[in-house]
């Protein structure tokens, strides 16, 4: 894989990341079965692997010496990995939430 593909692996990861709690929620409210523990097990793997990417691709850039590219960007990945996982942590909190009180009968 080249290295330029480890951002659009990244940003596809994230969605998948997100894609999954919201699908889950959705069948929760339809009392449709969906894959249970395993979508929070999916997404958050999903989001671990696409801030890697990025990582990875950081390191690309520090051995290239590619320091300016660096400068540039590190800051923004920052702060999207860390949006990207508290909103993929607390979308698979709601679902666990969901999925507890639809067993409840609620």
């Amino acid at each position: 894989m080249g290295y330029g593909m480890m951002n659009l692996c990244s940003v596809a990861l994230g969605l998948i990341g997100w894609t999954i709690p919201v699908v889950q929620l959705a069948l929760c409210v339809c009392q449709k079965r969906g894959l249970g523990r395993l979508a929070s097990v999916l997404s958050l793997g999903a989001c671990g692997v696409a801030i890697w990417f990025q990582i990875c691709y950081d390191e690309h850039l520090v051995n290239i010496g590619d320091w300016s590219a660096l400068m540039d960007t590190i800051k923004a990945v920052r702060v999207v990995s860390l949006f990207l996982l508290i909103t993929t942590v607390l979308l698979n909190l709601a679902l666990v939430w969901a999925e507890g009180h639809r067993k409840e009968g609620f």
